[in-house]
């Protein structure tokens, strides 16, 4: 019994019904490993040496600066601080502009961690450090002249890595160092600049406890204390949600594999029940079934969790490779925990599939030998339950969210019901169109076995439209937005206008021709607080993010793009106007009252009108709009917007250099790098879609192969009422031709769907119809079934023979 046991393993592997299950099992195994290897890998380079990538042994960061008494109370506990200040602004060098993402230190920089430079040296006052692909943008080299504001830099080499700059996949702007001493001669920063504060501290633990215990109350909203094991530094936030995107991923060909290994399965213990009684009228006890068919699976569970061992550790390579340079720290190797993980998966989707098969195969009575309809009594529900519930742990479990799992199962199960009765509403209405005698022979044979037809028209359908869904989120992703960008979209922005500054700017900008906004104040502030309820309060109800700064302004007509949804425009004192994303999430009504705390200056103001914005415009744009009384005593900078045509960059370059102080945000260059990194990011997706587009073909392969028994049943018996061979060829190659159009019928419009609820609600875009999905699917659905049903070996040569030869062996 034992060699029959491990000669089943070697057949089912090579050519049994199993050979899927084992193919499936490899595939879910290499969904989880590739993704939790590179998870793993991140996350073991942040723990490696935490403090390092803090570059101190605490920080203090905020968009305003730290209480001078603050920085007294440090070093009186004998603390070292080190400051610096980071901010984004163009340099201009042999007449290019460029948008650099800045970074002032002190000469104390860095704590911990390596500042690596190229040649090795230290930031000095007069020199500044530009990030390789700064240099080539620049095309500049160590020892020539950049211009930032009103001052000229020297370059002294390349910024090669910082070592608390992290893991961001979204950073735009290249990166350049300076020293803290010059930033005040650029004339860039004035009141209402967007600048980040960070406050590096070193000293012994005790003393930094206690002032931070000190500290901790005395911060204002938005400046954060952090640690080297504080979960929530950007660093680990920006790891976070790049793991949950690719697990999420990962996650949809996980739950198609398991479907692909469920089906055959259920095709193995059907198929496999005449041999279990035959085995039992011969002596075979219970105890020796078990061993036979346990052997059997923990043969097939070690070759798939090994093949699929193998395939993840290579596609996580790919992921690496393919996110390229947003990998921004060095990783260490992997540890043993992703590995540990993949097996648990093999061994927990081997157990929770194989359950009810092995119970119903063990529960075989002896007296199907005789009787062929003699069964194992086994309630379906057994199977449907534990699926279920399997799948249901394995989603929680893999996505780290309870809502998010079961939002997921029970979504999964509304969409299977819902493709599977598109599919049956297809096949009725296929039913009542005249055709030919292998189209009705095809069309009745599918209306007969309703209920598996259904099941096999849910499975393709639900592979076809999970990898279509994947498919069309990346194209939104890398070019929806960008495509539907109008030719005369404002691709420049002017920020830091100082009031001396306004008219000149103006008068040249009116007279260059160029379509350009209005000019609108920007005061920097904080909405503290809604009908004197705090606002911590109100951002620990709505799942954070109220309590950082606004870009706050005045108007006294309401800006183009934007229309009221309640109340009137009113520029009557002590009013605001608020966005409807903002008044929805506050629930805000007209009449109510906002706390604003602008540097200090406590104002309040009504709620007068709530419009919808057309964020979309690519114009300036803003959450509260205030009347001008409530900001008057705040210090402003202005800005505005304007479209320049290609080919008129000499008028930007001329603009900078009589005004060096102005900001101007190049938004062709910001889309062409956010292409770039969105691409990146999709190219380590296609490796997950990869592995999910294998998923689907094995679901088909195996819908295919489970119903292969029945129809040769059904084609023998045609063939003895005479059917001839081109018949029986015409009628099966109908019903899959109809099976996979109706399959991509239905998986076609579900992504619609999907699509329209995912681009307005998740990514912000309008939705659009997509006619390559209903082209497509239908007939890449046709295409597989025909490809898949040849592969199943139905019609695949002399049909009569095979017919024959199935004919005898069923008499037998």
């Amino acid at each position: 019994m034992r060699s029959l046991g491990w000669g089943l393993v070697w057949r089912e592997a090579g050519q049994g019904p199993l050979r899927l299950f084992l193919l499936a099992l490899a595939l879910c195994v290499a969904s989880i490993l590739s993704v939790t290897l590179v998870a793993d890998r991140l996350n073991s380079a942040l723990q490696a040496s935490g403090r390092d990538y803090l570059a101190a042994d605490r920080i203090l960061t905020g968009s305003r600066p730290a209480a001078g008494d603050w920085l007294e109370e440090a070093a009186r506990r004998g603390l070292a601080v080190s400051r610096g200040q980071s901010f984004n602004s163009m340099l201009f060098a042999n007449e290019t502009l460029q948008l650099a993402s800045l970074r002032a230190v002190d000469d104390a920089f860095p704590f911990y961690g390596e500042l690596r430079l190229a040649p090795a040296g230290q930031v000095r006052p007069g020199q500044i450090w530009l990030s390789a692909r700064l240099l080539a943008l620049l095309d500049v080299a160590p020892g020539e002249q950049v211009e930032l504001g009103n001052i000229e830099l020297t370059v002294a080499g390349e910024l090669v890595g910082e070592p608390d700059q992290g893991f961001s996949p979204f950073l735009l702007a290249p990166r350049a160092l300076l020293h803290l001493d010059d930033v005040a001669a650029t004339g860039i920063l004035m009141e209402g600049s967007r600048s980040r504060y960070r406050y590096l501290f070193k000293g012994e633990e005790a003393a930094l406890e206690a002032y931070g215990a000190w500290l901790q109350p005395r911060l204002q909203e938005g400046q954060r204390w952090q640690g080297p094991d504080d979960a929530d530094t950007p660093v680990a936030r920006s790891i976070t949600r790049a793991e949950q995107f690719f697990r999420l991923a990962s996650l949809t060909g996980v739950l198609l594999g398991i479907l692909a290994m469920a089906i055959a399965l259920g095709y193995f213990s059907r198929r496999e029940q005449d041999r279990v009684a035959l085995l039992k009228t011969l002596g075979a006890g219970r105890r020796q079934l078990f061993g036979w068919f346990g052997r059997l699976l923990c043969g097939l569970m070690i070759m798939g969790a090994l093949l699929g061992g193998a395939i993840g550790y290579g596609l996580h390579k790919l992921i690496l490779l393919s996110l390229g340079e947003t990998l921004a720290i060095p990783l260490p190797p992997p540890s043993l925990l992703p590995f540990a993980v993949a097996a648990g998966l093999a061994l927990l989707t081997t157990l929770m599939l194989s359950l009810v098969p092995l119970w119903r195969l063990l529960q075989v009575p002896p007296l199907r030998v005789l009787r062929n309809e003699a069964q194992a009594r086994v309630s379906p529900w057994w199977s449907g339950g534990i699926l279920l519930g399997g799948t249901f742990l394995l989603s929680w479990l893999f996505a780290g969210s309870l809502s998010l799992a079961l939002g997921l199962l029970l979504g999964m199960l509304a969409l299977a019901a819902v493709l599977g009765g598109l599919c049956w509403l297809l096949l009725t209405l296929a039913r009542r169109r005249r055709g030919s005698v292998a189209w009705t022979l095809a069309i009745s044979r599918l209306q007969r076995a309703r209920l598996a037809t259904l099941l096999q028209f849910g499975g393709v359908s639900l592979a076809l439209f999970l990898a279509c869904l994947l498919w069309v989120v990346r194209g939104e992703l890398t070019d929806g937005f960008l495509a539907r960008l109008p030719p005369d979209t404002h691709n420049r922005f002017l920020i830091n206008i100082a009031e001396t500054e306004l008219e000149p700017i103006r008068q040249r900008l009116a007279g260059s021709g160029f379509d350009s906004s209005r000019f609108y104040p920007i005061v920097r502030g904080r909405l503290t607080g809604v009908n004197q309820v705090p606002v911590r309060e109100i951002n620990s109800e709505q799942g954070g993010g109220l309590g950082r700064e606004l870009n706050l302004t005045w108007s006294q007509a309401l800006p183009e793009g934007n229309r009221l949804l309640a109340g009137e425009w009113s520029v009557a004192p002590g009013g605001v106007s608020v966005e409807s994303g903002l008044a929805e999430r506050l629930a805000l009504e007209l009449g109510d009252i906002i706390t604003l705390d602008l540097a200090g200056l406590e104002v309040a103001a009504e709620v007068r009108n709530i419009r919808a914005v057309d964020w979309d415009s690519m114009k300036p744009n803003f959450f509260l709009i205030l009347t001008p009384d409530v900001l008057a005593g705040s210090p402003a900078a202005w800005m505005a917007s304007f479209h320049l045509p290609a080919g008129q960059e000499p008028f930007e370059v001329a603009l900078l250099r009589d005004f060096p102080t102005i900001t101007v945000f190049d938004v062709d260059a910001l889309l062409v790098q956010l292409r770039q990194v969105l691409t990146r990011v999709s190219q380590a997706l296609l490796v997950i879609m990869a592995l999910v587009t294998g998923a689907s073909l094995l679901v088909l392969l195996a819908q295919v192969e489970a119903t292969l028994e029945s129809r040769r049943r059904e084609l023998v018996l045609l063939r003895t009422l005479g059917a001839g061979e081109g018949l029986i060829r015409a009628s099966l190659r109908w019903e899959w031709l109809a099976a996979g159009l109706a399959a991509g019928l239905a998986a076609a419009l579900a992504v619609e769907l999907c699509v329209a609820v995912l681009l307005p609600g998740w990514l912000d875009l309008p939705w659009q119809p997509h006619p390559e999905v209903w082209l497509g699917l239908p007939l890449l659905g046709a295409a597989l079934l025909l490809l898949t049903g040849r592969v199943g070996g139905i019609v695949r040569g002399p049909l009569a023979a095979r017919l024959r030869q199935y004919s005898q062996g069923l008499s037998g």
